[in-house]
């Protein structure tokens, strides 16, 4: 009798490939039920990635004039969120130095009564200034815009503040020296003012930002766009006879 072979070919297990094949179909058979998802998911994430880098590349000019590509990091992208919110609160403040000068503009040129313009500093005060303070210290922001964030507080809790309070006790008292007090608040102010802008331009030159027409508000424009009438009349006498 023939000795049996110890490799038998019968007893070779081909079920590896049958189950390798049967992945496979399951594979193809699911890829062309969901090729449509897959590939949303997939322009999904590139439009995601391009997204991505058009907000965090900024061009800007460079001293040559040519424009250059500046890829923002995410604290760049912080400090632009900063650079948003002071400028709304520059402009608050603007809007405060124009109200403001064209009271005093009228009071100086003898259209208002020191009763009328003591009663119109009074509700700047309490209407416009007062409501600014708690919103300009609520603000969230990043540590190296932290002294600008005390400037905004200081130029309306102590400049602005004392310049109405002064100028209206010493309209309504007739109180020469309270008078005086409160103009020397004001041109405190007006300096403080200069030093916010200036810092506030810097935040925005250090991610790039031009931002020339902003930067070149004027407070004499600006009161004259609100108020046409509000020009400063000569004093008699001061003129330059020729």
């Amino acid at each position: 009798m023939r000795k049996k072979s110890n490799w038998d070919i019968d007893h070779i297990d081909m079920r590896t490939e049958s189950n390798k094949n049967e992945k496979e179909k399951a594979f193809l058979n699911w890829f062309k039920r969901n090729w449509k998802k897959f590939f949303a998911i997939i322009i999904t994430i590139y439009l995601l990635i391009v997204c991505y880098g058009a907000l965090t590349t900024r061009f800007y000019e460079n001293e040559s004039g040519e424009k250059v590509a500046y890829r923002m990091s995410f604290a760049d992208l912080k400090k632009q969120d900063d650079y948003k919110e002071l400028k709304v609160k520059l402009t608050d403040i603007r809007n405060l130095l124009r109200d403001i000068t064209i009271v005093d503009i009228h009071l100086a040129n003898g259209e208002y009564t020191n009763y009328e313009a003591a009663t119109l500093y009074t509700k700047i005060l309490n209407e416009k200034l007062d409501v600014q303070i708690p919103k300009v210290k609520s603000m969230n922001l990043e540590d190296e815009q932290a002294s600008i964030q005390k400037e905004l507080e200081s130029i309306l809790s102590y400049d602005l503040a004392l310049y109405l309070q002064n100028i209206t006790k010493g309209l309504q008292s007739g109180n020469t020296a309270t008078v005086q007090t409160a103009l020397a608040y004001r041109e405190k102010a007006l300096q403080t003012y200069q030093i916010i802008e200036t810092d506030i331009k810097g935040v925005a030159e250090s991610i790039k930002i031009k931002d020339t027409e902003f930067f070149d508000w004027n407070l004499n424009s600006a009161v004259l766009k609100e108020d046409g009438s509000a020009i400063l009349k000569q004093k008699e006498g001061n003129g330059n006879g020729q």
